[in-house]
């Protein structure tokens, strides 16, 4: 209902049906991971910088596994975030939103540096278990449910572990498989542009990650996306489907009908993330 008349067929991976988001999935395999390499022991502080969803699942993760959790968020960052993260116990260091999810991790780096070994800094945008969860999951269940018939995978580029994940498996699997890229723009830093003030929260942060670096020649094409078209999708979502989702889902249907739009892509599969609830949002 979304895109009656596309020529192309535009599927939507629902991860906003995790527990809490697509985070989840790195979340999980990052905590465990550092606690099989004896990186973390009772009382650890997990430390992150994070635009929401990943201190979310890392607040979800630590009060079920018993480590405190402090996170360095833009000020920027939608309240009811800060509220669920207070739900969870998570203690919250709002950052200046000019600095993006850049000043918000240097400063969750001094934290740690400064921490005498009391806080582990789990660094999303660097560590390569963010984007091995997604080769190891999230990938193969895309591939599976759409029946190995999939053209284009369309991914927003924030700290790019889904990017690096979902790229590595797909170019394996599948080497004429597109990886489409999408950021804000408004800051099109991946893209070779200036950082500048943009409203996608989750994309956007302002610096080039390692994540990213690692994954760099398997994107195919890069998408800026205007605010606007992004939240003007995500309220057509909500209304034509029924999907209460975020913005960047909103601006990753966006990026995929651009796509279906072209002569190239008729009849064929595009695949976007759905990566969470619009409950955050609001």
């Amino acid at each position: 209902r979304l895109f009656p008349d596309l020529p192309a067929k535009v599927v939507g991976k629902l991860e906003l049906y995790n527990p809490m988001s697509v985070k989840d999935r790195p979340v999980q395999h990052i905590v465990n991971q550092a606690m099989a390499a004896g990186h973390l022991k009772p009382g650890t502080e997990l430390v992150e910088a994070s635009s929401g969803n990943t201190a979310i699942a890392l607040a979800m993760f630590g009060a079920s596994r018993g480590f405190p959790v402090r996170i360095f968020m833009s000020e920027l960052c939608s309240v009811e975030r800060f509220q669920i993260l207070n739900a969870f116990g998570a203690k919250v260091m709002l950052t200046p939103g000019v600095e993006h999810t850049k000043g918000a991790r240097a400063r969750a780096i001094a934290w740690c540096d400064a921490s005498e070994g009391r806080s582990w800094f789990v660094n999303q945008h660097s560590n390569p278990h963010n984007g091995d969860a997604h080769t190891a999951s999230t990938g193969p269940e895309i591939w599976e449910q759409t029946g190995g018939k999939l053209d284009a995978m369309v991914i927003g580029l924030g700290t790019s572990g889904t990017f690096e994940g979902l790229s590595r498996f797909f170019k394996n699997t599948d080497p004429t498989v597109q990886i489409v890229g999408f950021e804000p723009a408004a800051s099109p830093v991946y893209g070779g542009g200036k950082m500048g003030k943009h409203r996608l929260v989750g994309i956007g942060p302002g610096f080039i990650t390692d994540n990213f670096a690692r994954g760099r020649d398997r994107l195919d094409e890069l998408v800026p996306v205007p605010d606007d078209a992004a939240f003007t999708m995500t309220r057509r979502l909500a209304r034509t489907e029924g999907i209460l989702a975020g913005v960047t889902s909103g601006a990753s249907l966006w990026v995929a009908e651009q796509l279906g739009r072209r002569p190239e892509y008729a009849g064929k599969t595009i695949c976007c993330i759905i990566c969470d609830s619009g409950e955050r949002y609001l």
